[in-house]
């Protein structure tokens, strides 16, 4: 018998719901408690970092776990290439909010991105050259991932049989109900943009970068579990896989 999904479970969704309405809360919160929430090195971007962080770790268990088993399931060499991709999307992504730890050792600004890097920061995504593309944006290009991985890939391979199994031999599916929380999330902050400009007293940064900074938080936290699905997922298809030729005989 197949074991329960835990991400099938209401409890689940229920706690990630809550935790992202008290996050987006913090916004009616004062001067002080805005210095320990919204600033560079504070509570949200801390626990982006750490959650794109604890996500690499866990893709790239994935992608050695997909690796060591590939006879068992026969994936197909751009499916591992994927899982592994995804760890170092997840570190890259990490090493980014944290600029790589500029702030953290003191590194000074290296010469040739003082005068490109828009916040004097070392990492990338705060290039001119993002930053002042609406194209290239990081927010942008963050935003087509999410949406692409989390949600069209989950409603497209729900929509149509065939679709799910020809991607599912390139790709990992995660299903659609953690894309459903992506959406939430997403939701949630264009909503608390109208419902808590008013109460917004933090002077340090703006009302739309502070409201940035707990929409970015949540979808990170949410790659946790998003790796998580992909491991479960991929941990039942190994077991299945290893006990079909028992069936048979």
């Amino acid at each position: 018998m197949k074991k329960n999904k835990w991400y099938l479970h209401p409890a689940f969704y229920i706690v990630i719901i809550l935790y992202f309405i008290l996050g987006f809360s913090t916004l009616l919160f004062g001067e002080k408690w805005g210095n320990l929430f919204f600033l560079e090195d504070t509570y949200f971007e801390n626990v982006g970092a750490l959650s794109l962080g604890i996500a690499a770790v866990i893709s790239f268990y994935i992608f050695v776990l997909a690796l060591k088993n590939r006879k068992t399931t026969n994936f197909h060499w751009f499916k591992l290439l994927v899982y592994l991709g995804l760890a170092f999307l997840y570190f890259f992504g990490a090493g980014e909010e944290i600029s790589w730890g500029q702030r953290i050792f003191n590194i000074p600004q290296p010469e040739v991105l003082a005068d490109e890097n828009v916040q004097e920061e070392l990492n990338i995504h705060n290039l001119a050259v993002f930053e002042d593309s609406d194209l290239l944006k990081a927010d942008n290009i963050f935003t087509v991932f999410w949406v692409g991985f989390a949600v069209l890939l989950p409603a497209l391979s729900l929509a149509s049989k065939s679709f799910r199994e020809f991607i599912e031999k390139l790709t990992p599916i995660v299903h659609w109900d953690i894309g459903l929380l992506f959406i939430f999330n997403y939701l949630a902050a264009q909503l608390a943009k109208p419902i808590f400009h008013s109460f917004y007293s933090y002077k340090t940064i703006t009302f739309t970068q502070a409201v940035q900074e707990v929409k970015e938080s949540n979808y990170e936290v949410l790659f946790i579990f998003l790796s998580l699905a992909v491991l479960w997922d991929l941990h039942r298809l190994i077991e299945d896989k290893a006990a079909t030729p028992a069936k048979q005989n």
